[in-house]
Order: structure tokens, then C-alpha cells, then sequence
């Protein structure tokens, strides 16, 4: 098993009873590391709260599902301003730290925003209780610049936040990421992959949709789940043993990738209180995490050791008005404890449009054209301000090595190797 690869820079949340700290660390020779003081303990629960009215904010100002070229200076600023806002919690107006801050970033980083180059990658380690939305933050250039006239210049401007340049590993403490993982396929050479949704949700139907049809020839799904079959395994079954197929027997191969295209509900940022709600085929369910996980426990003493890893998990939080920002690191938390491979989800619910958008150009990177995880969430972000001058990709993180493939067949071996990078 490889390691995973070092990243150019690193920020860690650093907690003590005197105070909270951002350090920054780089792996560029010669940056020297900057560690800064957060106003108060209860800076990154103040952050948190704000990116949730934030990126409300945000939605209300995307009055359709692509921004129109007269909006996007607006649009633009919007979100600039959310990272600003961000930063003024953390840090106060506190010049000196702030361009600091700025230097390190760029010295670290000298060609980070250049889209024809490959993305720098950033680690961002952390607890669940203290984690920073780092993609948000405008760390190459804290002034908003110039008017935004082109969609050239939107695009443009938007790469001076973290998460529209850069590849971003978090890293939840005390989950280690792991690395040199790959996703296997079947003897079809297809990825086995678990679709559980809200059927109501348009957008939930059309990824599924895209599943059953587009991707085929590179997915064996199961599902979706709920069908309503009255003996189907429930849902922490499935989380728990992903060889489960709905009809009761195993599949040789588990799961690779469980997909969820569902409502989310946050009400506080108390992990267990939660709750993923699924909908098929006339069964409801509504499941707290911490029915979720008392469930994993009851499983984990009745069953044999898994011997084989874990999914892939993808929460696409459809829908408006369920979860909030500052309960949102409670789900990867679930299925990090889990031990699953990863997670990757939202920080906020996602309108049903953009969610199904995002989820097609993330998969046509990741499952069909097989490019690493880190760099088809980084693409997909990228896919919708591009074509949709849409930024809400911003709101998709990766709990994941960010290095996470699938693992080429016998056949497409030839082929990779051939492509392979020097």
C-alpha cells in the first residue's frame, strides 16, 4: 500500500485551554510556518453559523439554476464576501496577522491559481467540534478586485478562494485518511455501487437515472434503496455489510460506492441527533445518526470481522431548508467512525438541479474517465462555474485521499500504463 502524497500546505486547528490557533505549515523549502490566534474559543462555532447564513444568502441570490452574465459581478462578491466575513471572525481586522495570512498563502503557493497547471494540494486537519471551512476562504487575494464583466473574468476571480484552486484533504481527528486505496470492479470491469434516495426529489430521480443508463457500462448498481420490498435489509445493515444485495444474498464484490441522493436534517450541532431521511416505493424512512450507530454497534458484536474495506460514501443533501452548515460535519463523522474509505458531502443542502448536476460531472471524472477522487471533486467544481456560472460546488468537501481510484481492469492496464505520468 503507497502513501499518500504529501501535501504543499497544511492547516491544523490547534486547541488548548488558553486559546484556539491556525497553523500553517508548507512544504515548499524556505516558506516559514505562520500560527495565528482566533479571537475567543468560540471562533469556529461563530464561523460555522455564519457560513450556514452565508450560503443562504448565496442560494437566494442564484435565482435560476445558471447565473446570467448581468449577475455574476454580484454573485461573485456575494461569495468573497462570505470568505472575508469568515476571516473577519477568525481573525478580527487584526492587519498585521491578516497579511501574514496573505503572504504565507503565496509564498507557499506561488502558481496555485494557475488553471493550466496541476492543482496544489491542501491538507486541513482538525476535529469534528472545531473544523475550518477552509475552501471558502479568499487566501490568494483578500480584495475583491475589478468588476467581473466575463464569464472568463467570474471564473477567474473565484480562483482566489482555497476550494476553486486547490485539492483539499480534510482530515478528521481522530480518523486517519487512508491512502493507496483503490476502488475494484467486477469481472464486467464495472465499480459495484449502492444508489439510496428520496424519490420525490426530481434531482434524486435523474442521477438515478444517469446511473441506470449513461454510466452501465461503468457501474453495477444496486438499487435504489427503498424499493419497497418488505425484506430488505435496513439501512444500517447496508452501512454496515455493503456485500448485502435488497433480495438478502451477498454479491462476491461489496460495494464500492454507496450514493445517497436524500434529505438531510441538522438541528444542532449534536452529532446523534441528525438525521438521514429516505423515501421509495411507498416506505419511508427518517434515521437518526444516533439510532445509526447503535445499530453499527449491535451488528459489530453479532457478525464476523469484515476482512474487506468500506465504501466510498457520497451524501448528495438535496432539497432546502434541512440541514445546517454547522451540524454538516456530523455525517462524515458517522461513517468515518464507521470506517468507511471516505466521504464526500455538502456543507449545506444543495437545490435538486445543482446537486444532480454536480453529481454527473463528478462521477463522468471519477468513475468513467477513472481520474482520482481529489481531482474529479476539484473538476466537478469547476464543471458548473464554467458552464453554469453556478459556484455551489464550493459547498462538496472530501473526507478521502484525495489519490482514491479505480483500480484499472486487466485490460485497460496497457492503456493507463501508456498515460501514465512520468
Amino acid at each position: 500500500m503507497s502513501a499518500a502524497r504529501p501535501p504543499d500546505v497544511t492547516v491544523r486547528v490547534l486547541t488548548t485551554g488558553e486559546a484556539t490557533q491556525l497553523e500553517f505549515t508548507a512544504r515548499r523549502a524556505g516558506v516559514v510556518p505562520v500560527r495565528a490566534t482566533l479571537l475567543g474559543g468560540d471562533a469556529l462555532v461563530r464561523v460555522r453559523h455564519e457560513l450556514d447564513s452565508g450560503l443562504t444568502r448565496l442560494k437566494d441570490e442564484l435565482t435560476s439554476f445558471s447565473v446570467e452574465d448581468k449577475d455574476l459581478d454580484r454573485v461573485f462578491r456575494t461569495l468573497h464576501g462570505l470568505g472575508r466575513t469568515l476571516l473577519f471572525l477568525l481573525f478580527g481586522a487584526q492587519q498585521a496577522v491578516l497579511r501574514q495570512v496573505q503572504q504565507f498563502w503565496n509564498d507557499a503557493l506561488p502558481l496555485g491559481m494557475n488553471p493550466e497547471l496541476p492543482p496544489p494540494l491542501v491538507e486541513c486537519v482538525g476535529s469534528k467540534d472545531s473544523f475550518l471551512p477552509l475552501e471558502f476562504l479568499p487566501l490568494f487575494r483578500m480584495f475583491p478586485g475589478p468588476t467581473v464583466e466575463t464569464r472568463a473574468d467570474f471564473a477567474a476571480a473565484c480562483r482566489t478562494l482555497v476550494g476553486f484552486s486547490c485539492v483539499v484533504r480534510r482530515a478528521m481527528l481522530p480518523f486517519p485518511v487512508p491512502g493507496g486505496q483503490a476502488l475494484c470492479t467486477g469481472p464486467e470491469g464495472r465499480v459495484p455501487a449502492r444508489y439510496l434516495y428520496y424519490e420525490h426529489l426530481d434531482g434524486a430521480v435523474e442521477e438515478l437515472d444517469w446511473f441506470a443508463g449513461k454510466a452501465s457500462a461503468h457501474v453495477d448498481l444496486e438499487g435504489p434503496y427503498p424499493d419497497g420490498g418488505e425484506d430488505a435489509p435496513g439501512l444500517a445493515e447496508q452501512i454496515f455489510d455493503p456485500r448485502l444485495l435488497l433480495d438478502g444474498s451477498l454479491r462476491q464484490l461489496p460495494d464500492q460506492i454507496q450514493h445517497f441522493a436524500c434529505h438531510c436534517y441538522t438541528r444542532s450541532e449534536d452529532a446523534l441527533t441528525a438525521e438521514i431521511e429516505l423515501s421509495g416505493g411507498g416506505r419511508h424512512s427518517r434515521t437518526t445518526l444516533g439510532d445509526l450507530g447503535a445499530d453499527l454497534v449491535a451488528l459489530g458484536t453479532s457478525r464476523d470481522l469484515r476482512d474487506f474495506d468500506l465504501p466510498l460514501v457520497v451524501m448528495n443533501a438535496c432539497g432546502s431548508g434541512r440541514m445546517r452548515a454547522p451540524g454538516a460535519p456530523s455525517f462524515p463523522y458517522l461513517f468515518l467512525m464507521n470506517g468507511n474509505r471516505g466521504f464526500v458531502g455538502t456543507e449545506t443542502e444543495i437545490p435538486d438541479d445543482v446537486a444532480a448536476a454536480f453529481s454527473r460531472a463528478l462521477y463522468e471524472g471519477f468513475l468513467i474517465r477513472r481520474i482520482p477522487l481529489g481531482r474529479a471533486l476539484l473538476d466537478a467544481r469547476r464543471h458548473l462555474l464554467h458552464t453554469l456560472r453556478n459556484p455551489l460546488g464550493l459547498a462538496y468537501a472530501a473526507y478521502a485521499d484525495p489519490a482514491l481510484h479505480v483500480r484499472p481492469t486487466p485490460e485497460e492496464r496497457p492503456h493507463a500504463a501508456a498515460h501514465a505520468q512520468p
